[in-house]
């Protein structure tokens, strides 16, 4: 990375694109190496890794501790899939441990794992004016969705149900990806989790709040159908296009 005083005042966040199992539970995940690479969302490391920004990734399977959650979420947000913090049950019914950790030890993953990362956020959000929240999703609603078996968009831009920024901005988000031939839907199927709602505004509250955008990517125009290997090239092809979203923003949005 640049050094701060030379990058763009944009911020992007990677929620999901590791597959990694922490030692403290690795005995306990039930999961094979195939399944966890499934609930990723695939290669949004690659795409979204902007140059000159402001940059924060998680480093652990969302399955085991869900950045994009509140840190007190332990409800059930689907009938038979706990997909809070820490998920017991993934989003196809499979569970996710042959034996569930203890609570403190579940309590010790989110103040390792969870924290750090919201910790960075807070401490880039001074210095930015807005927030890109990196998401991909499958290309059908998967069994445990609301939308299970249903269609979905290219792209999806969620503005927390027009809270995290402002009209303008969500309009420019939509008429980039329109442009260039992508459907888009507004917060369908998402509208922005925990990101989203802990660390953006439409009206930007420097040092705590700055707007902000989930954009999620059709994993279907980057990844061959039943496999997790990229099409070539369009990878990179995603990841330049992301390039010059951050460029246009910055021009039209954040004028030296």
């Amino acid at each position: 990375m640049s050094s701060e005083s030379s990058l763009r005042p944009i911020l992007v966040s990677i929620p999901h694109a590791s597959n990694k199992i922490p030692e403290e539970v690795k005995e306990y995940v039930k999961l094979t190496e195939d399944e966890l690479l499934g609930y990723t969302d695939l290669y949004t490391d690659e795409i979204f890794t902007i140059g000159d920004v402001y940059l924060v990734k998680s480093d652990t399977s969302r399955v085991i501790v869900d950045a994009n959650r509140a840190p007190d979420d332990i409800s059930k947000e689907y009938v038979q899939a706990a997909d809070g913090v820490t998920v017991h049950t993934t989003w196809d019914g499979k569970d996710v441990y042959s034996k569930d950790p203890s609570q403190e030890i579940v309590d010790s993953l989110i103040k390792k794992y969870h924290d750090p990362f919201h910790e960075k956020i807070d401490e880039f959000i001074p210095h930015s004016r807005f927030l890109i929240d990196g998401h991909s999703f499958l290309p059908i609603g998967p069994e445990l969705k609301y939308d299970s078996g249903k269609e979905r968009p290219d792209i999806n831009l969620g503005n927390s149900n027009y809270s995290s920024c402002s009209r303008e901005q969500t309009v420019f988000f939509r008429d980039f990806f329109q442009d260039r031939g992508y459907s888009v839907e507004i917060n369908f199927p998402y509208s922005g989790k925990y990101i989203l709602g802990h660390h953006c505004h439409r009206r930007r509250i420097p040092p705590f709040l700055v707007p902000g955008i989930q954009i999620e990517i059709n994993q279907g125009l980057y990844v061959k159908d039943g496999f997790f290997d990229p099409i070539p090239d369009r990878v990179q092809e995603f990841h330049g296009l992301f390039e010059k979203l951050v460029e246009e923003y910055v021009e039209r949005f954040c004028p030296a």
